[in-house]
Formats: structure tokens, sequence, C-alpha cells
């Protein structure tokens, strides 16, 4: 059955989003995405060449809706230190609006699941990490000040490591209901660039 003219591409591609992120990319197949999404496998052919296309636009989906307006505020201008605290803040409440046991950050899930000949997919995945990158960047470059004491590949290494500690935070919600203990581990990363911030300039 074709699909339904009212039924926009967005809405494809929220569903097959949800899809991918509930499931996971590497075991959801084509029968998953016409049985969540509701659109016959024409429907979904007619619009994408096949399950790495449909998935490629899900991840520019995830961008634009999710991690968009989750990052906005180390992403504004002028955004110190403090943004990335919000941030973690924010995506712990709705942790915890919830009930605990999260889905991850879809890229982060991915990243398990992506063989190493899927060249597109995975450059779409480093483009997510190096955005996260550039945010952390910009806000220890702030905090640094003009003249301050960390080196510019100090910067790219600590915004590095701050990414990559996001990253294992969002996995590990897959693992536990407890806020607390998530918590913690935020906790932990902001006293430590805070610490190596204070330290730099003694």
């Amino acid at each position: 059955m074709p699909r339904a003219k009212s039924r926009s591409r967005e809405n494809l591609l929220d569903s097959a989003l949800q899809t991918f992120w509930k499931i996971g990319y590497h075991v959801v197949s084509m029968g998953d995405l016409v049985r969540e999404t509701g659109v016959s496998r024409a429907g979904i052919y007619s619009d994408f060449a096949g399950k790495d296309d449909l998935f490629h636009a899900c991840l520019d989906r995830y961008q634009e809706v999710v991690v968009t307006p989750a990052f906005a505020p180390v992403e504004a201008e002028g955004a110190g230190i403090d943004s990335i605290d919000i941030y973690l803040h924010n995506l712990l409440a709705r942790f915890e609006a919830a009930g605990g046991y999260g889905r991850g950050c879809l890229v982060g899930n991915t990243l398990t699941q992506i063989p190493e000949d899927k060249v597109e997919t995975r450059q779409k995945l480093g483009a997510h990490c190096d955005r996260l990158v550039r945010g952390f960047q910009h806000v220890l470059t702030k905090e640094n000040g003009q003249h301050g004491p960390l080196s510019q590949s100090e910067i790219d290494d600590l915004a590095r490591y701050t990414m990559i500690s996001v990253q294992g935070l969002w996995s590990y919600s897959r693992l536990t209901d407890d806020v607390a203990v998530l918590r913690s581990c935020s906790d932990t990363l902001m006293e430590s660039l805070r610490a190596r911030l204070r330290r730099a300039r003694h």
C-alpha cells in the first residue's frame, strides 16, 4: 500500500529516527521501519535509496531537532563554562523526568555498531563529535582568556576529553535508572574542567 500523501517526508524521518534510536542502527531492518513508521517499503524507497540513505537523513534530523536545542547553551555567543553545566543539567533533568534508563545518544549508540566500511556514516558520526568539540573549544577558549595560560593544543585536548566524557555519560545512562550516579559523574567532569583552568593560572 503506497504511503498516504498527507504523511510528509518529515513525518517519516521523525518516525524512522525514533526507530533507529530505540532499536539501534545495526539491527533495524526494513521490516522494522515499515512497521514502526507505518510507511510501506515502496513508500520509503520512493524517498530514500535504502536503509543507509534513510539513516543519514535521520542523523541530519537528529542534529536539527535534538542536538541543536540541547547544545544551544554551549553554542551561544559569549557562553562561559557554566553553559556546559547547564547543558548537562538539562539532559539529566530530561533523563530523570523519563524515569531513568535513557536511550543514550543516537550517535554514541551507533558508534559501537558501525562497521569500518560504512565511510559516509562514519563521517556523519564524526561530524557530530566534531560539533561538540567545537562547542567546548569555544567555551574553554573564552574561559582561558586572550592571554590565558592554556595553549591551543591544551584547549583542544580538554575539549575532546569533555566530548568523550559526555558521550560516555549518555552511554552509561542506558544501564541505570539512578540519576544521582550520572549527576555525580557530571559534577566530577565540571570540577575537573574548572580545576584544570585554575591550575593553569597558577
